[in-house]
């Protein structure tokens, strides 16, 4: 096979259109999905009706008519502002599960030649009844389940189904080993109660004590939409004879109130909680808590410098003074940053 023009040569050098499509796989990485995540997202109408509403933005997708690679080539499409697409009602034989895809149809690969070859579009909305098997060009958009008897779209009958052609990933770590100077044990016991009075978030930083390393300050990604987070606890040293369970989490945001925030919180959001219980038993032992959770991104927070504090508290029964963190002990954090498709639903 010979050379094709490398694309893009100027001084009126000819520029194949697989150039072009082999321009925007390597800008994708061969990718299929929306450009951001807020493109082209699907709802019902204001007013629920027989249309769903497709937004506004872009899309790309690998050349299916060439196999799986594409040939190393992609097409792309715009929303430009919003469209109505049409529902068919359902009759009286079922409800059906339908699947509405962004498609592209090439006369260069399908037979047909449109009667403005300059102008018609090329590019369409389509209900599709399985994802599997398009040998065309396509990017998945939303799934319908739409019920028996039915012509009124609503959006609990939608589900997301958009994937990003090209997502953003990255991963910041704080690691902190204790050392000598942490080490004054008066400070760094769990004393504080997560449940009754004080509220299922109140707590306290852990370890404790005036000047004691216990949260991280980490940058969010401008782009990130979601946090997978995972934090140790390393060496939690068990005091003997003492019986101390609780929970522990992390805590988020921009801003420090001093239990200040919903159910006692310090920092405005925060991961799931995770359990801890000593045995009781006499002689000191250690152990370590790990932490993983995957949390959105509050769109407030992104492109920030932010803190995220480690916590810890109480049930109302525990022995307190049971557990603490001293120079052989550690903290440690890893979050990696995720670019997904999102909704309005996402903050």
């Amino acid at each position: 096979m010979p050379l094709d023009q490398a694309w893009a040569v100027g001084n009126g050098a000819e520029n194949s259109v697989e150039g072009a499509r082999l321009s925007l796989y390597a800008s994708t990485k061969g990718g299929r999905g929306v450009i951001q995540p807020e493109d082209m997202r699907v709802t019902a109408l204001p007013t629920p009706g027989g249309f769903v509403r497709i937004l506004s933005g872009a899309c790309a997708s690998p050349n299916d008519y060439l196999g799986e690679n594409g040939g190393s080539q992609s097409y792309s499409g715009r929303e430009i502002s919003s469209t109505d697409f049409p529902v068919a009602p359902t009759g009286s034989s079922g409800a059906q599960v339908k699947h509405l895809i962004w498609a592209v149809h090439d006369e260069q690969y399908e037979a047909g030649i449109p009667t403005n070859p300059a102008t018609d579009l090329r590019t369409s909305y389509e209900w599709v009844s399985t994802l599997e098997g398009i040998t065309y060009p396509h990017v998945y958009l939303t799934t319908l389940t739409q019920p028996a008897n039915t012509a009124t779209i609503t959006n609990a009958m939608l589900m997301d189904i958009r994937e990003l052609a090209d997502p953003k990933t990255d991963i910041a770590t704080f690691s902190r080993p204790r050392i000598m100077e942490d080490n004054d044990l008066r400070h760094n016991y769990v004393n504080s109660r997560h449940n009754g009075a004080n509220g299922g978030w109140y707590g306290e930083m852990f370890p404790g004590g005036s000047g004691s390393p216990n949260s991280a300050e980490i940058y969010i990604r401008p782009w990130a939409t979601h946090m997978s987070i995972r934090a140790d606890w390393v060496g939690v040293k068990c005091e003997s004879g003492k019986n101390s369970h609780g929970l522990y989490w992390m805590e988020f945001g921009d801003e420090y109130r001093d239990h200040g925030w919903p159910k006692g919180r310090q920092f405005e959001y925060a991961t799931q909680q995770f359990a801890f219980d000593t045995t009781g038993t006499q002689g000191n032992y250690r152990t370590s808590w790990p932490l993983i959770d995957q949390v959105t991104v509050p769109k407030k927070l992104r492109g920030k410098t932010i803190r995220f504090g480690f916590k810890a508290g109480l049930s109302d029964e525990a022995d307190t003074n049971g557990v603490y963190m001293d120079h052989k002990s550690g903290l440690g954090i890893q979050i990696i940053f995720a670019q997904k498709a999102i909704d309005e639903n996402t903050l």
